[in-house]
């Protein structure tokens, strides 16, 4: 699949409507984000996957597994809206003399794939929902790719946001966005520990060494009078 907006933006919010029917989210394209950059009350995501590549020169097509998709969101709980701001990082020929950045083309299942880690990320990171086990559907690394990144032809590279290298695993096909709250288990899976349990232990565990010390020193104080006692 081409880098298609229309086909990005349609299929994201079919995926917000299952998870989250009542709120309205948007997907616009950013020319100008840039990682770590946010603004206030803004979120970031960022995930490297596999993509083709073709040249608008030359017709040379070349495929790349280190390709830098950024998006940055906002979440407003008074106006039930959310934003999404999406950069797709391009890259160049390096056989043209003169070449222009190209537009990466996404095949169907690593986009789906791609949107559903985006929304899995929203639930988490602006609605502050708790999860279980696996927190993101891998890409599929379904073309062939030979040779080495060419980093001086990458646009995240060239603008210091290199691209490191990217595990790929074939997944079976299906996967539907799972909502967990803080009090949902879902049966035969332990949930995440809380802080708040995590805090308790640990208050606890501080708690009885001090009740210890203050022990050993009551009895050392009550053997030191006996034996001046004594002596006298």
């Amino acid at each position: 699949m081409a880098w298609d907006t229309g086909v990005w933006k349609q299929t994201f919010q079919e995926l917000m409507r299952e998870v989250k029917p009542w709120h309205r989210w948007t997907l616009t394209p950013d020319r100008g984000l840039l990682p770590n950059v946010l603004k206030p009350g803004w979120v970031q995501y960022q995930q490297w996957t596999s993509a083709r590549f073709q040249c608008s020169s030359c017709s040379r097509s070349w495929n790349s597994s280190q390709v830098l998709v950024l998006f940055h969101m906002h979440w407003s709980e008074e106006k039930s809206r959310g934003q999404v701001k999406m950069r797709v990082f391009t890259q160049k020929c390096k056989k043209c003399p003169q070449p222009l950045f190209e537009a990466p083309e996404f095949t169907q299942e690593n986009t789906s794939r791609f949107l559903k880690n985006l929304v899995f990320q929203i639930l988490k990171k602006c609605y502050r929902e708790r999860f279980q086990l696996r927190e993101e559907v891998p890409v599929i690394k379904n073309i062939s790719l030979e040779g080495s990144h060419a980093s001086d032809h990458c646009e995240a590279c060239l603008q210091g946001f290199c691209a490191g290298p990217l595990q790929v695993v074939d997944l079976p096909q299906s996967w539907t966005p799972r909502v967990y709250s803080i009090y949902q288990v879902e049966e035969g899976i332990e949930s995440w520990p809380s802080r708040e349990n995590g805090c308790s232990n640990a208050c606890q565990n501080h708690t009885c060494r001090n009740l210890s010390i203050s022990c050993c020193c009551v009895i050392l104080i009550v053997i030191v009078i006996i034996v001046v006692k004594t002596t006298i």
